[in-house]
């Protein structure tokens, strides 16, 4: 049955088509063109290699935001500790300590007594009691020492051991190598033989290298020479003093040799008073 359309018209409705349906389905056709562009490009494209991808995501989600709150919680704990740290250096830097004023006169006394008692060491006359009592102490110590006065005389090996080994480790033992022929042993011996009286709590001792087995090249070359001895161990060995002293030396020339060795000490630092205290002791 024809409807007013198709009167006026003059052809079926399913023949026609309006501008307005036109567009409609030219929109439809454009949304049909597009649907399968954008459905690719919202599925998520397997990634290639051994990375998997979990499903899950560490800043996304109630797991990511309950991560997130506890690094924050984390950081934030971290610098409040570094925070109380700064302030405990800042506060024991600009810390002041006060004194009550009984703290204050105790530490003023205190500072007044040290200085009288440093300004009463410094005194001339404290002084040389302090030095006067040291020295008769060292005197003491000298007298009560073992003393010889003399030198020894080494006949073979067994003497040469005794002298060594079987004296006390507080006496020092000087041994003159020596040959009757070889030049300069003459003035060692008679040097020795004066400091021996001069130096009475050491222990002077002289013997011939060829009575105590000692090589034929030492007897010629090596004499006049000089051991020292102390607790049974050698402390200084001087062979052939000739060459620093020459052949013809005297007994000061000797004595300076070994103080400057470190084997005498030098009678020049010991004070008046107790050389002459020494001397009154060994006429004694």
């Amino acid at each position: 049955m024809a409807t007013l359309d198709d009167k006026l018209l003059g052809e079926k409705l399913h023949y026609y088509c309006s501008s307005s349906s036109e567009s409609e389905c030219e929109d439809e056709d454009e949304e049909k063109s597009q649907c399968p562009e954008d459905d690719a490009a919202v599925e998520p494209s397997a990634p290639s290699g051994s990375c998997q991808w979990d499903g899950t995501s560490c800043n996304t989600g109630p797991k990511g935001v309950i991560r997130d709150y506890q690094r924050f919680k984390q950081l934030e704990r971290e610098r409040r500790e570094e925070q109380k740290e700064e302030l405990a250096i800042l506060a024991k830097k600009f810390s002041i300590t006060c004194r009550t004023n009984a703290e204050d006169d105790k530490a003023k006394s205190e500072e007044e007594k040290l200085e009288d008692e440093l300004a009463q060491l410094m005194d001339e006359t404290c002084i040389q009691n302090f030095v006067q009592q040291r020295m008769q102490q060292m005197l003491h110590r000298e007298t009560a020492g073992m003393r010889f006065g003399s030198v020894c005389v080494i006949k073979d090996c067994n003497d040469f051991l005794s002298a060594v080994d079987g004296e006390d480790k507080s006496v020092s033992v000087i041994i003159l190598l020596h040959e009757p022929n070889s030049p300069g042993c003459l003035s060692a011996i008679k040097a020795l033989e004066s400091l021996s009286k001069h130096y009475v709590h050491l222990k002077f001792c002289t013997v011939r290298p060829s009575l105590i087995s000692m090589s034929a090249n030492f007897k010629v070359s090596g004499v006049p020479a000089l051991l020292a001895y102390k607790a049974g161990q050698l402390v200084c060995n001087l062979v052939r003093v000739t060459d620093e002293l020459g052949e013809d030396f005297e007994t000061c020339d000797l004595e300076s040799y070994l103080i400057e060795h470190g084997i005498l000490n030098d009678r020049k630092l010991v004070p008046c008073s107790v050389q002459a205290a020494d001397e009154s002791s060994d006429e004694d």
